[in-house]
């Protein structure tokens, strides 16, 4: 077993993650190694994104990185090193073929705990994705997983749940879209009637 940290883009706050996950690993006396994604983050999402916002659709980022970073360039990154599976913090179960030489896909299936649940977010991931996947998180509610921390003492025991969109780290969205697309101002009609209601800053935002 080989902890793995992703860092892949500057404006989440990877530092502060990166500091917990040493001490996790340094408690626990495993070697943590660090897998820097940042180019592969920025063509294969963020450009994307961008992309799309730009043309007046809104994509799921976290989808996107899961699919493509998490465990598209992230599992390509660490294909030579031998590792059967790669294990995640998802809130998700994946069910395995009793063996490999089965005909039987790999199932993506909800975790226990409905509130946390994150199967939306790794609903696009391929066959070849999940075979290689296990998500030990996905048969204990979180609440649970609070007092294993406290219970071993880990240094994340306290730490409060990750929210928001990681590609914008501390910046609104308005804020990364005038960044990267500007503003574009237009008028607001009333569709039945035609009446001026308005104006806005470009259909992005």
């Amino acid at each position: 077993m080989v902890p793995n940290f992703e860092n892949f883009w500057s404006e989440c706050p990877w530092e502060e993650d990166l500091k917990y996950a040493k001490d996790v690993c340094n408690q626990v006396d495993v070697p943590l190694e660090v897998v820097h994604l940042t180019d592969e983050y920025w063509n294969n999402v963020v450009s994307y994104l961008i992309e799309e916002y730009s043309s007046g659709r809104t994509p799921n980022p976290d989808v996107l990185c899961n699919t493509r970073i998490k465990f598209g360039a992230f599992l390509d990154a660490i294909g030579g090193m031998g590792f059967d599976y790669v294990a995640s913090g998802h809130y998700a179960n994946v069910i395995h073929p009793c063996a490999d030489w089965m005909d039987e896909p790999s199932v993506l299936e909800l975790s226990q705990d409905m509130v946390k649940d994150q199967t939306y977010f790794l609903s696009h991931l391929s066959q070849s994705q999940l075979r290689r996947l296990l998500f030990p998180l996905g048969c204990i509610p979180k609440d649970e997983v609070r007092k294993l921390a406290t219970k071993f003492d880990l240094p994340n025991k306290d730490r409060k749940d990750s929210q928001g969109i990681c590609f914008l780290g501390k910046i609104r969205f308005s804020e990364f879209v005038t960044r990267h697309i500007g503003e574009r101002e237009g008028i607001i009609l009333e569709a039945e009637t035609g009446d001026f209601l308005g104006k806005h800053r470009g259909f992005w935002f």
